[in-house]
């Protein structure tokens, strides 16, 4: 009986202990305004090399995709925006995707979700097969509004979030032969269009961890917000974002409910990048979905080029996966 009681006492002791630690490392961060500042301030905002030190951003824009610092000045209006539709966007629809176009390492926000009501049909389906490796090629090419600039997961998830006008991204093979295996394709950036990038931070808490307050704070819910700006309060749901280890979390509230119990943030930007293989096979093959063409290059000799165009008419798209039209649009 003795023995279990000393048992007991060592375990509630050892609890004791544990919450201290995180409690400890909660108040460091939360409460010390010196943690990394050059990361999560707009000063010297006009400078370029400020810009690449930042965690979180300082336009109008960050108040639709939620990375705004802590010290951003909110804007008056939304009106004068270019990019209107960003702000119409539902926070739960957005995503951080990383790796999307060829060679590119950068992560960048992306809609890769229809909104909550959306009906089930073959929009539904093809915006959620973008996230798989679909046997839908076209679900698997991102795309650009054309007006917004918005980086959607492929045109199916553009459509149910209200955007049709779209550009393709090119898509690119490496083969030795020319017809090439589509399976294997990769993405070009769209050019003259400037994606936004993002920190892939974890934004929630660990399913296990009770204060709710802290909750809160690590998810930007301290108010209720039906789209991603509406309601956002000047300091609450700023992004914040600290560094452990290898690990992004959204601010040191994330942190703190996900157990990490280090009291000293990293404060230099690192992120993994690939090395990749030089290669050089003897054909590239670049696929324009938007005019529907498939055009075959001989490295060994430019003059070796051949264009193939396909008819795909009434709002449909040529995937070259499966060899035949497909229909998107609505027509």
């Amino acid at each position: 009986m003795m023995m279990m009681m000393m048992m007991m006492i060592v375990f509630l002791l050892t609890i004791s202990l544990i919450e201290v630690q995180v409690v400890l490392s909660y108040e460091i961060g939360r409460n010390n305004n010196t943690i990394c500042p050059e990361r999560h301030s707009c000063a010297d905002s006009n400078d370029s090399r400020a810009e690449i030190r930042r965690y979180c951003k300082c336009d109008s824009l960050c108040e639709a995709y939620d990375d705004c610092c802590d010290d951003y000045v909110r804007s008056g209006s939304r009106s004068n925006s270019s990019n209107n539709n960003a702000f119409n966007l539902s926070r739960n629809v957005v995503g951080c995707i990383k790796r999307l176009f060829h060679r590119d390492d950068s992560s960048h926000y992306t809609v890769d979700r229809c909104p909550r009501g959306w009906p089930r049909g073959r929009v539904k389906t093809g915006c959620r097969s973008g996230r798989s490796n679909s046997e839908n090629t076209i679900a698997r090419v991102p795309v650009v509004g054309r007006r917004s600039s918005i980086l959607y997961r492929n045109v199916y998830c553009a459509i149910c979030n209200g955007e049709q006008d779209v550009v393709f991204s090119e898509g690119y093979v490496e083969s030795n032969h020319t017809k090439g295996d589509f399976n294997s394709m990769e993405f070009l950036r769209p050019r003259d269009y400037s994606l936004r990038t993002c920190i892939d931070a974890i934004r929630t808490c660990d399913s296990s961890y009770r204060n709710r307050e802290v909750w809160k704070r690590c998810t930007g819910s301290s108010q209720s917000n039906s789209y991603v700006i509406s309601g956002r309060g000047p300091d609450l749901d700023a992004l914040k974002p600290v560094r452990w280890d290898m690990t992004f979390y959204r601010n040191a509230d994330c942190a703190t409910c996900n157990f990490v119990s280090e009291t000293k943030p990293m404060c230099n930007y690192y992120e993994t990048r690939r090395l990749y293989p030089q290669s050089s096979p003897t054909y590239t093959i670049l696929v324009d979905f938007s005019s529907n063409t498939i055009k075959t290059t001989n490295r060994n000799s430019r003059r070796d080029t051949s264009t193939r165009t396909f008819r795909c008419s009434g709002g449909r798209v040529y995937d070259p996966g499966r060899n035949r039209c497909l229909v998107v649009f609505s027509t």
